[in-house]
């Protein structure tokens, strides 16, 4: 008898349980292989915005800390009004400030600029784009062009809170006020596309001086 004799195939029952065992064990290694990559893409989206809300707020709180205002200008009054773009808070703020100086740039610490954040809603509608305008000739008419910078985008809400001595307000100036008035505390609150919230209060160095800013923008010395 030959040695083969006693040999069999493969059922086709045999091959289609094997083939569904396979498909399983390749769609389990799929599954996981989509979820890692998942993860990553929202572990990268979270650090992005991260890393651009906190560099907007440390923007944001540099050039606020450099705020003045005069009574002799009302052009230089620091003013905040709070919109609503698709239900997300939208304020846009407006204020004159002595300029930080450019690392390798011409400009001075002493200059002045006037400083506009803004926000705009972005294509889709869903998120908001935090805008910077910069202008460098505040306090003349000028036919300059301003600069316009993204600072975040995929917001959720920007809003700006005021700290007036007694009771916080998200628009300045706030009623019987005067309109050169500025703050004692600024509070900035951007949301990010995950609806986390953050927030930096800002004190400002200048508040109380408006009095003693003359046109030129530069405080005045202390007598001797």
């Amino acid at each position: 008898m030959s040695g083969t004799a006693g040999r069999r195939g493969f059922t086709l029952l045999e091959l289609l349980l094997t083939l569904a065992i396979f498909s399983v064990v390749l769609l389990l290694l799929l599954s996981s292989f989509t979820g890692v990559e998942r993860a990553r893409e929202i572990l990268s989206d979270r650090y992005r915005d991260f890393r651009q809300l906190r560099m907007s707020i440390d923007r944001l709180g540099a050039d606020i800390q450099g705020a003045f205002s005069s009574d002799g200008i009302e052009a230089t009054a620091l003013t905040c009004h709070e919109d609503t773009f698709s239900e997300k808070p939208a304020a846009t703020l407006i204020f004159t400030a002595f300029a930080l100086p450019e690392s390798g740039g011409p400009r001075p610490a002493s200059g002045i600029v006037k400083i506009r954040y803004f926000p705009k809603l972005g294509r889709e509608g869903r998120f908001l784009e935090l805008y910077r305008e910069e202008s460098s000739l505040p306090l003349i008419e000028n036919k300059i062009p301003t600069r316009e910078v993204r600072m975040a985008d995929r917001l959720l809400g920007f809003r700006v809170e005021f700290f007036d001595g007694g009771t916080w307000t998200r628009e300045w100036p706030p009623g019987g006020r005067k309109k050169s008035a500025l703050p004692g505390k600024v509070a900035f609150v951007l949301t990010s596309s995950s609806g986390e919230e953050y927030r930096r209060v800002v004190p400002l160095p200048l508040s109380g001086t408006e009095a003693a800013v003359p046109f030129s923008g530069r405080r005045t010395e202390a007598r001797q």
